[in-house]
């Protein structure tokens, strides 16, 4: 063999090695610029987990405590209209008893359906859910966040490192910026809002 071919055989096997190396590098910009996609995918589902999970429990817990309000209201009145029957001690008559009794009865089992109709009020309950779904909102998201700055991590120092900067600038990999909430996106869910309250 002699010296040009092997001279030849030296220039393809830098130009094959250079082709490597280069589709090896910016299929790992890709891979990295992929999975900075997702990580941020992930946080916007947080976000929205967050959102909905938290909405829906507070409006079954404004429309628990609507429930429980009518149902102590019914053993209000119901309490209050055994008292509301009175009879004087000058008309004691067995007809008079009887409807006193009746009355009493009446009163009384009307208030024992609402306790054994409704034994567990629950808005109490619900209340601590919420505020545990709130807290397991906000750590999701918060794992979410730091899984995505982790990336853009991984990402920007493949972009910035030698060589695989070159291949970055040369196909327009950018530096992307870690997290940082945009306007109204990082905000919580305002349960008094959501619960209509004032």
């Amino acid at each position: 063999m002699n010296s040009n071919n092997l001279k030849t055989l030296l220039v393809i096997g830098v130009f094959v090695l250079l082709g490597m190396w280069s589709c090896g590098s910016y299929n790992g910009l890709v891979n990295e610029e992929t999975n900075v996609e997702l990580t941020w995918s992930n946080v916007e589902v947080q976000y929205q987990n967050r959102a909905d999970k938290i909405v829906e429990i507070a409006q079954s817990i404004k429309a628990e405590g609507k429930f429980e309000k009518s149902t102590l209201t019914e053993i209000i009145d119901a309490r209050s209209s055994v008292g509301q029957t009175k009879l004087d001690v000058n008309q004691l008559t067995d007809e008079k008893l009887a409807q006193y009794e009746k009355a009493q009865q009446s009163a009384f089992s009307r208030m024992m359906v609402v306790f054994e109709r409704y034994p567990e009020l629950k808005t109490t309950e619900s209340y601590k859910q919420l505020n545990d779904e709130i807290s397991e909102a906000e750590n999701r998201i918060a794992t979410a966040r730091k899984d995505y700055n982790a990336s853009i991590k991984a990402y920007n120092l493949k972009v910035r490192r030698f060589p695989g900067n070159l291949m970055a600038n040369l196909f327009g990999f950018e530096r992307k910026s870690s997290f940082a909430a945009e306007q109204g996106a990082e905000k919580r869910v305002d349960v008094s809002e959501a619960l209509g309250e004032e």
